[in-house]
Formats: structure tokens, C-alpha cells, sequence
């Protein structure tokens, strides 16, 4: 078998690590990451389900949110003035909000989505529209660009969800160990780290960075089979060049702190605080072809029974005391201009929000393969190329 067909090899081995993998989303293990270092039908639509809306603010919430992302903390006192009673589900990964939707769907008025993930929602009918004058915090000059505008949460000339929190993953290296300049991913290729590099086991950014590297930047996330080949065919150095691929932020945490590994081809840049705090000493690189993005958006779902209080509480998650507090408890991003300030030393470090534009300007926010297609190299199909990929090892 060519290697170009072992890409999309169906045998049964591939099979099972394809349904381990399914839907799984990368930010299970960013957001696992301070806290421990199958496909789902979506034919199911929503289309009778009428629920009665709540006329005022308060009364019961059901949310769904990762872990750390409900902020009942930070919103305590806001509730407790408007009589909210909140009940926060953990979400694992985007299958257990997908699942309350198949069959009999339940009631939830918020939940979450990743990058990506909005096809599938809604196709699936789960998603309702957003009333943005009842999100006044959401607005152009208070949201950085990229997602106020982003065509992920907007299309149709209607608003389906609200992003408010994002990270970067990207070259992380010690400087000490690598001993010279990395201002591309070209540069991860020199000799001097043969056997020195590790991979995230991360799709969801791995994907498009090796796009880039690839040439194929404005295409990802529809190519063709042929082009995924090529995708995988081009990458092949850098898998000759890497010692491992790590499941986990912990496990690079390891393999940093050990000495293992010099650098990591994709990972998210609060590695270094991490690493920080064990004496170790790592920079997060923004390289020419810039970093992979993910973002994470709150949508009111159709089952919603509590509808202005939904949107108010969208609202104030928007706020900038709330944004440096959700950015400092599990070191992610803003979304707000004015929560910056509000943040200290080390989460500011996370994003040079000072300069934002030239910064996030070589990146770009990507999707997720279609689940299928008749011109296009299904999610599937990147699947399976990832795990043959990998095996390499």
C-alpha cells in the first residue's frame, strides 16, 4: 500500500482510534490543563420544540460550560441582585452538549461551542438567535476585532453566538536548549534538535499549522483528499525530527521539565507559566506563519426556557472584571479591550494585547473539516491520515 493510500487506510485498527478521536475537541486538554497536568447523529433538528421564554430577568438558569468557565464566583453577587438561580453542567468535551440534542432534547438555555463547531450546531437546529441589544457589552468598541466580527457566531445577517474567551496555541522552546533563534517553523528542522521536538496530539490547531506549512493557508479546511496527502507527504521532516507526541499539557510539562525535548510544534502558551513554577525556563514563539487560535462562544439553545436572563448573563461574562478573571483562573485570552488592564503580570503574558493587531494579524481563526463531503477530505479523513501520521513512532 503507497503511503499516500495508507492516509486513508479504513482497516480496523484506524477505525477505533478514528472513534476515540471523533468529535473529540483540543480544548479538553487545554482545560484539564490546571487541574491535572462516534461519530453523534446530527440529523436531529429541533424544528417543533417551542418553549415558553422567560419575560424578565431571573429565576432558574441551566447552563453548560467547561470546567472553570461557569465563573459562579465571579457572577455570585450579580445573581443574588437579580434572584438567579444557576445550575452549571461540566462539559467534557463538545460531545456531552452535542448529546443533549439527539433524541428527546432537553431543556438548557446556555452552552458553549469551540471554533468549528458551528456547522454541526446548526445543522443540527439546536442553535437560537441572539438578541444583541439585550448584549450591550458585546459591541465594537469594547470586542477586539476577529470576534466581534467573526463569521463563526454571525451568518445569515443573524447573530447565533457570542465568543468571549480564546488562546493560542504555537511554538513553545527553551531558549537554553535550543541555543538559536526560532522565528519560523523552517527553523524547527535544523539539525540541532533532531530528536528534540515534540507534537501535541492536538487536531483541532495541529491541523491548520500543518496546513500552512503545507501551502495551503486559504484552503484548510477544505481540501481535497489529494491535498490532505500532500499535507501529511510535506510534514513528514518534522515528524523524522520529533521524539514523541505528547496527549496531554501535562505530559509536555514533563518532557520539558525532564530535559526530553527542546521544543513543541503546537501548544498552548501557558505552558511556560507552568513551566515556570518547576524552574524551567520556556518562551512561547510567534512564528512567521503565525499561531493556531481557538475560541470558545456562548449560544442560547432552542430549548432555552429562560431566555433574557441568557442573555444577560452572556452580558456579564462580558464584563472586564469578569474577562481578567476567567483569563487568569484558567489562562486564556479576552475577548474584551478593557479587561487587560485589569490582569496581572503573568496573564497579560499570554497575549501582547498591547499589540494586538500586528500580533494576531498572520493569524487566523479556522474550522473544523466538514463531517462530510463530496469534494472535500472529511474530518474522517483527516482522522485517519492524523493516526498514520503518528504512527510513525
Amino acid at each position: 500500500m503507497s503511503d499516500k493510500n495508507k492516509l486513508f487506510d479504513n482497516s480496523d485498527n484506524i477505525a477505533e482510534e478514528r472513534r476515540d478521536y471523533i468529535f473529540r475537541s483540543a480544548g479538553l486538554d487545554r482545560r484539564q490543563f490546571l487541574f491535572a497536568s462516534g461519530a453523534l447523529a446530527a440529523g436531529a433538528t429541533l424544528a417543533s420544540w417551542a418553549p415558553p421564554a422567560h419575560a424578565e430577568v431571573g429565576g432558574q438558569l441551566e447552563i453548560m460550560a467547561y470546567e472553570g468557565y461557569a465563573m459562579e464566583k465571579e457572577t455570585e453577587a450579580w445573581r443574588k441582585a437579580h434572584n438567579v438561580n444557576m445550575r452549571s453542567t461540566v462539559i467534557a468535551s463538545q460531545d456531552d452538549v452535542t448529546a443533549k440534542f439527539v433524541g428527546d432534547p432537553v431543556r438548557l438555555d446556555l452552552a458553549e461551542y469551540s471554533n468549528g463547531y458551528n456547522d454541526l450546531f446548526s445543522g443540527m437546529g439546536i442553535l437560537k438567535e441572539i438578541d444583541l441589544s439585550k448584549i450591550p457589552n458585546f459591541n465594537a468598541n469594547d470586542v477586539y476585532p476577529p470576534f466581534f466580527n467573526g463569521e463563526m457566531w454571525k451568518w445569515d445577517n443573524k447573530q447565533w453566538g457570542i465568543p468571549w474567551t480564546w488562546g493560542v496555541d504555537t511554538i513553545v522552546l527553551n531558549p537554553s536548549a535550543v541555543g538559536f533563534e526560532v522565528t519560523s517553523y523552517k527553523d524547527l528542522l535544523r539539525p540541532e534538535l533532531k530528536g528534540k521536538i515534540a507534537f501535541m496530539d492536538s487536531p483541532l490547531t495541529a491541523w491548520p499549522q500543518m496546513a500552512k506549512i503545507a501551502g495551503y493557508r486559504d484552503k484548510f479546511p477544505n481540501l481535497t483528499k489529494e491535498e490532505v496527502a500532500d499535507v501529511f507527504a510535506k510534514l513528514q521532516p518534522y515528524r523524522e525530527q520529533s521524539k514523541v507526541f505528547a496527549t496531554s499539557a501535562g505530559d509536555m510539562v514533563s518532557l520539558f521539565a525532564n530535559g526530553e525535548i527542546a521544543a513543541c510544534f503546537n501548544v498552548w502558551t501557558a505552558l511556560p507559566i507552568e513551566l515556570a513554577k518547576q524552574n524551567v525556563n520556556t518562551v512561547a514563539i510567534f512564528p512567521v506563519e503565525g499561531p493556531a487560535v481557538w475560541v470558545d462562544a456562548w449560544f442560547i439553545t432552542k430549548t432555552a426556557e429562560n431566555v433574557d436572563t441568557a442573555h444577560a448573563y452572556i452580558n456579564q461574562l462580558l464584563t472586564p472584571e469578569v474577562q481578567a478573571a476567567c483569563a487568569k483562573n484558567n489562562a486564556v485570552c479576552s475577548v474584551s479591550k478593557k479587561a487587560p488592564p485589569l490582569m496581572d503580570a503573568n496573564t497579560r503574558k499570554l497575549f501582547d494585547y498591547d499589540n494586538f493587531d500586528a500580533k494576531f494579524g498572520s493569524a487566523k481563526i479556522y474550522g473544523q473539516p466538514p463531517r462530510k463531503s463530496d469534494k472535500f477530505a472529511t474530518y474522517d479523513d483527516w482522522l485517519q491520515a492524523w493516526s498514520s501520521f503518528k504512527s510513525g513512532f
